[in-house]
């Protein structure tokens, strides 16, 4: 006799937004986490009215747009939390004169997966 279970859908994992926040200064791409760590993580482009952002690490590059935060729009699809946060570990933090908030910026949130043992209440198996 099949489980009645066994079809069941099994819940998502625990997953906790995080925020962030991308600025286009001077052909760079900055970050910004939720602690106000500023890193430079690429470049943004602008040739003929058009901007393209490439991350420094990896192959990430967005298709030509035509605004600075069409670009930061396009390259937040590409990243994942964890990328992004290893960045942030791994990247000194810059300076920039002037304000950030004067330059081109988004705003998103990333998710961020709960290890298992967070989420569920049974220990993991031990092989």
């Amino acid at each position: 006799m099949a489980n009645p279970d066994s079809n069941a859908k099994r819940p998502e994992p625990a997953r906790l937004e995080r925020p962030f926040r991308l600025f286009a200064v001077e052909q760079r791409v900055l970050a910004q986490n939720v602690d106000g760590k500023v890193i430079d993580i690429g470049a943004m482009d602008a040739k003929n009215g058009q901007f393209c952002a490439c991350m420094d690490s990896g192959e990430i590059t967005t298709e030509p747009k035509r605004s600075a935060e069409l670009a930061l729009k396009a390259l937040v699809g590409k990243l994942s939390f964890d990328y992004l946060d290893g960045l942030f570990t791994s990247e000194r933090e810059v300076e920039v004169s002037g304000r950030l908030q004067d330059y081109p910026s988004i705003e998103f949130e990333l998710d961020e997966t709960l290890p298992r043992a967070m989420t569920e209440r049974t220990p993991p198996h031990l092989f």
